[in-house]
């Protein structure tokens, strides 16, 4: 057997037989799960028929202004992953999300259909946790803690790492852990998607359920893909997956469904070569076959409102491409690099009014109420030549798109007092409007990662510093997801 796979089948062994022991009916009993931050809580319903649903929440720790986290099964969800069985009306729930080293308050709660009405059965319980040594992650330089009178949108971030085999690890606004990977890969590219963790190895996709078991989605070796980089973004349909193929470095993107299947594939040296020969320019000039590094995608945005694939390339600008058809749309970049010599590619620049700076060498892009939302890392390109301009500090920043203008204009930026120069890696997304999370992943010349939160006033809300193991490898990037209100079906 591939021993990946033996690797990932084994947890979920052993948890089976963790599982088989017996429970009296109406009994709560709680077995360890393959983290401290995950428990399965066992019980037995009575009337199997009228089963309908079970729900956990995790009471925040004494003085801290996050939300529950709350999460509710669907009686089919259960099933189809083995946690009900309808002949003896044995139930599990993974509780997952704990706070470790310390007694979690948990409600569980039961729902039964009846009639018209839906009545529930709940049980308050305390679930105490071993400690866990997250190195840096557990202990972390405190800046500024999250503020008690401090709203904000989100309450819990993924941090993309690869310094550990736990890739993600998930903490919250208090700088609490409250989930590491258990795959065991060191994946740079991550995403919440499906209601599941997707991380790479090697060529494979894998997939890690909220209760630890892994299982792997595809291999894409057979289509010429030689690894993953950097990010795994939302798309139209499905997931963008960042890859390198036998003939190009960092400057593919798939796009897949939940279960791995290709449903396109964008290939930027082919849709900027076509684009620069219809200009009379020569693309040898500019692109080039691998392992040059000519491009370096490093994240992917879908713009619902006119079907744009939005792509970051470090080395030269974001570009804007036809979902479909892949045709060049829009450049937004610095025009003192060595792309915007060739007519082919300038006609496509975007004007940038007074007062609004292109972004450079950025990172992390998004489209938040149709706007363009980035890391502007301000460091120059490495290969490209000219490298055009390098700045002394990095900045998140948001453009307005008008595209009957032809214009970008810049709309919000955060300049860090005093400033962070993050020249590589980083990012900014928005959860809420004005809701921000930054992640300088090389802040403070390569000393340490900064993970800071920003409300809907401007107010940082959070702020905290962790020790930089190896370039980019804390946390490289770090999103907000919701466990506030998750349904599982």
């Amino acid at each position: 057997m591939n021993p990946l796979i033996t690797r990932l089948i084994a947890p979920v062994t052993a948890l089976l037989c963790t599982l088989s022991v017996a429970v009296e009916a109406g009994q709560i009993q709680v077995f360890d799960g393959p983290t401290p931050f995950i428990r399965f809580v066992r019980t037995r319903v009575g009337n199997v028929a009228t089963f309908n649903f079970a729900q956990f929440q995790i009471q925040p720790k004494a003085g801290s202004a996050t939300r529950p986290i709350q999460v509710r099964y669907a009686r089919s969800y259960l099933e189809a992953r083995g946690y009900f069985d309808s002949n003896n009306g044995n139930v599990t729930v993974p509780v997952f999300g704990l706070y470790a080293g310390r007694p979690n308050g948990v409600i569980i709660d039961l729902g039964f259909s009846g009639g018209s009405h839906q009545r529930t059965k709940e049980f308050d319980i305390t679930i105490t946790t071993p400690a866990y040594d997250g190195g840096t992650y557990s202990n972390p330089t405190v800046i500024q803690p999250r503020l008690p009178g401090t709203t904000l949108s989100y309450d819990f971030i993924l941090l993309k790492s690869y310094a550990h085999p736990n890739t993600p690890i998930i903490i919250d606004s208090d700088a609490e852990i409250r989930w590491v990977g258990t795959a065991g890969v060191a994946s740079i590219p991550s995403i919440l998607f499906d209601n599941a963790f997707y991380v790479t190895s090697g060529n494979s996709l894998l997939r890690t359920e909220f209760d630890g078991v892994t299982t792997p989605v595809a291999d894409y070796s057979g289509i010429g893909v030689t690894g993953f980089h950097h990010n795994i973004d939302p798309g139209r349909e499905g997931m963008i997956l960042d890859v390198d193929t036998v003939d190009q470095t960092e400057s593919v993107n798939l796009e897949v469904d939940a279960g791995g299947n290709v449903l396109r594939t964008w290939k930027l040296a082919d849709i900027i070569s076509a684009a620069m020969i219809a200009g009379g320019d020569d693309p040898s000039q500019f692109v080039y076959p691998a392992p040059t590094d000519w491009f370096h995608n490093n994240a992917c945005a879908y713009r619902s409102s006119d079907n744009s694939l939005i792509v970051s390339s470090r080395e030269n600008f974001v570009i804007a491409i036809d979902y479909d058809s892949g045709t060049i749309k829009w450049i937004l970049g610095d025009p003192t690099k060595h792309w915007y010599q060739f007519p082919s590619l300038r006609q496509f620049s975007l004007t940038l009014p007074s007062g609004t700076l292109p972004p450079i060498g950025q990172h992390a892009v998004s489209m938040p109420g149709d706007q363009l939302l980035l890391f502007d890392d301000g460091s120059g390109s490495i290969f490209q030549q000219p490298p055009g301009v390098t700045r002394t500090y990095s900045a998140p920043r948001k453009y307005q798109i008008d595209l009957s203008a032809f214009e970008a204009t810049e709309t919000w930026h955060y300049y860090a007092d005093p400033g962070v120069y993050s020249p590589i890696c980083s990012s900014v997304y928005e959860d809420a409007p004005d809701n921000y999370v930054i992640d300088y992943s090389v802040g403070g010349a390569f000393i340490y990662t900064g993970i800071v939160g920003l409300d809907a006033l401007g107010s940082v809300a959070f702020n905290y510093q962790y020790q930089e193991q190896a370039v980019c490898g804390t946390a490289w990037n770090a999103i907000q997801i919701h466990w506030e209100d998750l349904q599982l079906e």
